[in-house]
């Protein structure tokens, strides 16, 4: 998948070289993981310009407390440029990005019919021997398909559906 906007990657890149330097990236990743988390009202509070600086670098401390170092700077500076709201997408960017380098690739499956586990087994065996990575395959149904699946594995779709064979062989008889 895409790694949503260039500010939350940069600093994802950021943060995994440096936990990748010091050889810590799944702790690194837990908190980051943590802070993700926060209450929606927390990370408001933490990027309202109306709150006091001083107060919200406190809120920040606390909520980063036993977190390394870096981490905790990552907090006091997207609280000081106003940019808290970026938490989630910084935390969905490092994982995107420490998944990419251990050559992992995230699939989207939708078929019309539920797959059984045998059947997901297979369908993510043959995903992941075509594109030389480990699948992590998320499945969903839509009936509207009629057959066939729709496949995205990061930025690529291929669509080989019933429903999309049909639509191009209709395109081609109206020529």
């Amino acid at each position: 998948m895409a790694l949503g906007g260039s500010g939350p990657r940069r600093y994802a890149e950021a943060v995994l070289d440096i936990a990748t330097a010091e050889g810590a990236v799944p702790a690194y990743h837990a908190a980051l993981e943590q802070l993700g988390g926060l209450a929606p009202s927390t990370v408001r509070m933490l990027g309202d310009p109306g709150v006091p600086l001083e107060r919200r670098l406190q809120a920040a401390d606390a909520a980063t407390k036993g977190q390394p170092d870096p981490v905790r700077g990552l907090v006091a500076l997207l609280v000081r440029r106003h940019r808290m709201a970026l938490i989630g997408r910084i935390t969905d960017a490092f994982t995107q990005l420490v998944e990419q380098r251990a050559g992992i690739a995230r699939a989207r499956v939708t078929t019309a019919v539920e797959l059984d586990g045998a059947a997901r087994d297979a369908l993510v065996s043959r995903l992941s021997h075509a594109t030389g990575k480990t699948i992590r395959a998320t499945f969903a149904v839509d009936p509207d398909l009629l057959g066939g699946a729709r496949l995205q594995v990061g930025d690529h779709l291929v669509d080989a559906s019933l429903r999309a064979r049909l639509h191009s062989l209709l395109q081609q008889l109206a020529r």
